[in-house]
């Protein structure tokens, strides 16, 4: 228990820090007056991700940079497997509690006896077929239907996986999903094959296709001021806001 409560006082500290950089990047990308909509999507097919710890730094980033651009409203989570699953609303002032039960999981004890307790992440692995498959098509068809109708533009932050082989009805559902008011900022370092990495080549066969963007300096080493991180991924959703929309 007590190590739980070190771990969360932790996660809480970095928040924090964060904040001013999210803070600087919002004012620098000129994109708050618009008070977008914040949605986090991740994958749950592999458990490697959650371990590393690579899930809880895209979690602590989106609420930090939630806050930022609309603040008070939080961010909207997914997990996606075969399927897309809507998980409770992530809000700055429970974060490094939803962390540590969402996006992390928990490395295993050596002895049974100090074996910590499963998480709702882990207590929810059956329900949602984690570990198994992660279909990016299927969350952006799901996450689209839900948008409201309400003019709110919605910024996408969309993490994929190295190991994730890249599907075909990706690029439709992308295409398919081009008319909504969302922009898909994806992050994470995909295999080479994965379709963000040939965006230039998707829009030369869809030039309407805009609203989407592939970040690539996500996962940057450890040390790198945040600042980088959140302009990089403001800008292609900065550009989006300033295209005249239908």
């Amino acid at each position: 228990m007590a190590a739980e409560e070190a771990l969360v006082s932790k996660r809480a500290g970095k928040l924090r820090k964060g904040r001013f950089a999210a803070s600087l990047a919002v004012r620098a990308s000129a994109v708050g007056r618009h008070s977008p909509r914040v949605v986090l999507a991740f994958p749950g097919g592999n458990s490697q991700p959650f371990e590393s710890g690579e899930i809880a730094r895209t979690a602590r980033r989106a609420v930090i940079l939630g806050e930022s651009l609309a603040p008070g409203t939080g961010v909207e989570p997914w997990i996606y497997t075969a399927r897309a699953h809507r998980l409770p609303h992530l809000r700055p002032a429970d974060a490094a509690e939803w962390i540590e039960d969402w996006a992390v999981v928990p490395p295993p004890s050596l002895l049974t006896r100090d074996a910590p307790p499963d998480n709702r992440l882990l207590e929810s692995a059956e329900r949602y077929g984690l570990f198994e498959s992660a279909d990016a098509a299927e969350a952006i068809r799901t996450i689209t239907a839900g948008l409201p109708e309400d003019g709110v533009p919605t910024l996408v932050l969309f993490h994929i996986w190295a190991p994730m082989f890249d599907d075909p009805t990706l690029a439709d559902q992308l295409e398919a999903a081009s008319g909504a008011n969302a922009f898909w900022q994806f992050l994470g370092d995909p295999d080479l094959t994965h379709v963000v990495w040939h965006l230039d080549e998707l829009r030369a066969e869809a030039p309407h296709l805009t609203n989407v963007g592939f970040y690539r300096g996500w996962n940057m080493p450890q040390g790198t001021p945040e600042y980088f991180l959140f302009r990089g991924a403001l800008k292609p959703f900065a550009r989006w806001l300033r295209q005249p929309k239908n």
